[in-house]
């Protein structure tokens, strides 16, 4: 039996989480999961429990001294094999407590590329003592790979990319809506060009470019409508830029959706305009939903939309280059019906979760073998 124990700051609802669910899910018979959130719970750890993992909330002080001394108390008391610690704040402790339990095996996960602001600033200068920890550093994406390389050159060979991945679509629920209904209770007629973002209202996911974007491809797609659903610190400020660029009803802000799937059933078009990702489980939602797709070339984004093949590629922070791709696509349909049927292939031989966990898997054995 390998025990794996999955370190994160929070468990409540994001990409990051969605991925931690799934390696518990899958997990081989002989691999028993622990996931441990250091200072917040919520859905995310219930499903988790769900899925079949043990979970542990360390709670209030998870991510202090007292909470490192207590973290590396339950990996030695649970006899921990390996430890994935996933990003800043979990990786640091995860990685030191680790360290202090004799952990056999130490992997760290990288979900994004860079960090911003004065933790991201802080996580720069005690990642090289952390990757100096790690046996393995996982990266989602292979741009994050060759960001990490470059900004660790001394241990490149402990960078690995595993690239995300997400399960066949759940089977649709009691209360789910087909499109029409969907489109109907959004105000949308069955025909109208109707395009779709999901994540958070931050700087990092440049809702304010697409917005710019949005009031371009209008001047050439009058009846086309944009969906923003999410929440966050900028819902004020993007609204108030939507009103000063007259968008009116061709914006529509949804704020935090339960029902994304029945969502991305209704779009034409899914749209991710972020100036900072590594590879978006959302972007890997809508390609397994068979929708076209319209990202910036930031971080994975280009890995898993092929530009001309299940969608296209844009610079990111580019309004005029956004909006003129949201025309072209919205204005063809057979496009948006091709790219769509490719994004779907192109999740089926890249972006599954079985492949994930499975490579993560190996990993873990091969860390272990050469440490035994």
């Amino acid at each position: 039996m390998i025990r794996v124990a999955h370190v994160v700051e929070a468990m409540h609802q994001g990409g990051a989480e969605s991925l931690v669910i799934e390696h518990v899910r899958l997990a081989a018979p002989d691999v028993h999961s622990t996931v441990i959130a250091l200072n917040r719970g919520g859905p995310a750890l219930e499903a988790a429990a769900a899925a079949g993992a043990e979970t542990l909330l360390l709670g209030k002080g998870g991510a202090r001294a007292q909470g490192l001394l207590r973290l590396a108390r339950e990996l030695r008391e649970r006899r921990i094999d390996v430890v994935n610690a996933h990003n800043p704040i979990g990786a640091t402790y995860g990685t030191v407590a680790a360290r202090m339990a004799g952990v056999r095996a130490v992997v760290r996960t990288e979900h994004s590329i860079h960090y911003p602001g004065r933790g991201g600033r802080l996580y720069a200068f005690v990642e090289p003592v952390l990757t100096a920890m790690s046996d393995r550093v996982i990266c989602v994406c292979e741009a994050s790979r060759e960001s990490h390389v470059a900004r660790l050159g001394d241990h490149a060979r402990r960078f690995v990319t595993i690239l995300n991945g997400i399960a066949d679509e759940p089977a649709p629920s009691a209360d789910a809506r087909d499109r029409e209904a969907v489109r109907a209770s959004l105000g949308v007629s069955p025909h109208q060009p109707l395009a779709l973002t999901v994540g958070s209202l931050t700087v990092q996911k440049s809702q304010d470019v697409l917005l710019r974007g949005m009031a371009e491809a209008v001047k050439r797609v009058p009846e086309a409508v944009l969906l923003i659903a999410g929440e966050g610190k900028l819902e004020a400020e993007l609204k108030a830029l939507h009103a000063a660029l007259g968008l009116g009803e061709r914006v529509r802000f949804l704020g935090a959706r339960l029902d994304v799937p029945d969502l991305m059933r209704a779009c034409d078009l899914f749209v991710l305009s972020s100036s900072r990702e590594g590879l978006s489980v959302t972007l890997l939602e809508a390609m397994r939903a068979s929708r076209a797709t319209l990202a910036t070339a930031i971080g994975g984004n280009p890995e898993a939309v092929a530009d001309g093949v299940n969608g296209r590629i844009v610079p990111g922070g580019e309004p005029a280059a956004l909006g003129a791709a949201l025309a072209d696509l919205l204005a063809d349909r057979a496009a948006l019906a091709a790219f769509g049927e490719a994004g779907h292939r192109r999740w089926r031989e890249r972006f599954t979760a079985e492949r994930m966990v499975g490579t993560t898997e190996a990993l873990y054995r091969e860390v272990l073998a050469r440490g035994s």
